[in-house]
């Protein structure tokens, strides 16, 4: 009985001596990173002025490789895409000034509006909070579509980027789900494919029923695709300033050697 005891004190001193031991020794791996864009957009506001119905209008937007990604060796390539979004903004004047200082992208958000009891919607965009205390006359929501009149026409050197004409839907909501109209972009070290130039054309719509004989030609034009009528502006929007939002989206970043480039996109 008392050697049982003995082995019983002996293990519990071992368990106690385990743990002691274990608790003396420590190490620290010391995990750092430095993040950096892959490309650089210039982010300065494309601006179309007042334009006026059938106009066709164009103006740059360069998307290169960004000076931190060029210098890095163990990568390539950038696959990236320009999405369009809903535009909010505080405006006032019946929407005809905008408070460009205080914008936001709106999200779409498929189902019924929850803050809207009017009607049942299958679908709604949320501008979010107003950034800022509205004054007497000033509203804060989404602003009349520009997107659907906006071209991304890519500057094919090499043909490898996509191309978006005017005339289309940004997205289209199908079984509870939203497909985006994205415009595919590439750009390589290895293939001395840096930058992309694109050019955002703006095909200026006509409102109600005061549009030009030739508006369907004038769309056909510019899309072949487009159905003239589904473009064409309510005369509750004239003067109104219209929004869309680029966004340029990282998609993939590949290792030098790992991809082969893609072909016409």
């Amino acid at each position: 009985m008392k050697k049982l005891l003995v082995g019983f004190t002996g293990l519990a001193v071992a368990i106690v001596s385990a743990s002691m031991f274990a608790a003396f020794e420590a190490h620290v791996v010391n995990v750092t990173a430095t993040i950096e864009n892959a490309l650089s957009v210039n982010a300065s506001a494309i601006e179309f002025g007042t334009v006026f119905p059938q106009e066709h209008l164009n103006k740059p937007l360069n998307v290169t490789l960004s000076g931190s990604f060029l210098t890095e060796g163990r990568v390539d390539d950038v696959e990236y895409i320009i999405r369009q979004k809903p535009k909010c903004a505080i405006t006032s004047n019946n929407g005809q000034t905008i408070d460009t200082a205080n914008t936001a992208t709106g999200h779409v958000n498929v189902g019924d509006n929850p803050n809207t009891t009017e009607v049942v919607e299958t679908s709604w965009i949320d501008c979010g909070p107003a950034p800022r205390q509205l004054t007497t006359g000033e509203s804060w929501g989404v602003l009349p579509s520009l997107c659907e009149y906006i071209s991304k026409e890519s500057d094919n050197s090499p043909a490898n980027d996509g191309n978006t004409p005017s005339f289309h839907h940004p997205y289209t909501i199908s079984s509870g789900t939203i497909s985006w109209l994205d415009t595919r972009g590439y750009l390589s070290k290895v293939a001395s494919d840096t930058v992309d130039n694109w050019t955002i054309d703006l095909a200026v719509p006509c409102f109600g029923g005061y549009c030009a004989q030739d508006w369907a030609d004038f769309v056909h034009e510019i899309n072949g695709q487009a159905n003239p009528s589904e473009f064409t502006q309510p005369i509750a929007n004239e003067h109104k300033v219209f929004g869309c939002d680029l966004w340029v989206e990282v998609t993939a970043v590949s290792e030098t050697g790992d991809v082969e480039p893609p072909g016409d996109i």
